[in-house]
């Protein structure tokens, strides 16, 4: 079944303005058999969601934003983008830790399959 490197959040402040660029990106790898089933028909999408890293004091670990997802047909680079208020990753007090989670998911009943995927938190002030 298909597999997912690491992937890698990047998050720049956009100047002069209250939005941030956020990008992420992971690899996707799938087996011979894996493509073969694509050729038939077999689907996958790629979903991509920021969430807040908490523990203790702050409670359990916050869903912040989805990313437009993707839909993967192939191996290679799977890249979610969007512009993202900052207000949504200012997600508790003091300075803010941010991960992205990438599911990768079969589209297809009879093949129910779902892989997922931590980034490294990115700290910072939001």
């Amino acid at each position: 079944m298909p597999t997912l490197s690491k992937p890698v959040l990047k998050i720049q402040l956009i100047g002069g303005s209250n939005q941030a660029d956020v990008t992420v990106t992971c690899q996707v790898n799938f087996s011979k058999f894996d493509l073969a089933m694509i050729e038939h028909g077999l689907r996958f999408r790629a979903r991509c969601l920021l969430r807040g890293a908490d523990s203790g004091f702050n409670g359990a670990d916050d869903d912040l934003t989805y990313l437009p997802s993707a839909f993967v047909g192939s191996a290679g680079t799977v890249t979610f983008h969007a512009k993202v208020n900052k207000s949504v990753l200012d997600e508790d007090w003091g300075r803010d830790e941010i991960y992205a989670r990438v599911t990768l998911t079969s589209l297809e009943a009879l093949v129910p399959f779902s892989r997922t995927a931590d980034s490294a938190i990115v700290t910072g002030s939001f």
